[in-house]
Parts: C-alpha cells; structure tokens; sequence
C-alpha cells in the first residue's frame, strides 16, 4: 500500500500522524509504516480511520474490488484498487 490512500487521505484532512496515530492506538511510527505498507491494517483499525475519515473501511483494506456508478443509459462500473469515497461537500 505505498503511497496510500492512507496518506492521501491525512494529507487531505490535514491530520497530524499523533491525531492519527491516537485514533487507532498506536504509535505515530507504527501508523506510517501502515501508510507505507510495511504494517497492515486491522479490521478495529480500518473501521476507526474509516469513522475518522468518513470512508468506508472496506476501502482502507483494499477489500472493495468495484465501485458501481448507476445513472441509466451512464451505467457503468469501475474496478479499482485505490478508490477514495469522500463525503460530499454542501454548498
């Protein structure tokens, strides 16, 4: 998972690593090496990033293979690896 969407996804909420790091009970240096791919994820982990960062959890695990967009004649479906679902942002 180097370069991942974990990083991404700080970055994005301009979280510190020990806002991070505390959120899933870990050390800062034990949620980069997660970030960087030489830690897993675990499913308490994923499930307290994905609250965090309103995702849902199955995409920090690389679990989720496809995402469906439905709009009719539009349909279609997109296979993906590092897909980032956001919370929509109201005007």
């Amino acid at each position: 998972m180097k370069n991942s969407i974990l990083k991404k996804l700080r970055e994005e909420f301009k979280y510190d690593l020990d806002i991070v790091s505390a959120k899933i009970d870990s050390t800062p240096q034990e949620y980069l090496e997660i970030e960087n791919g030489l830690r897993r994820l675990d499913i308490l982990q994923a499930a307290q990033l994905g609250d965090l960062y309103e995702v849902d959890p199955r995409h920090l695990l690389e679990l989720a293979e496809s995402i469906n967009y439905n709009f009719g004649t539009y349909s279609r479906t997109i296979y993906t690896t590092n897909y980032f679902e956001g919370k929509e942002k109201s005007e």
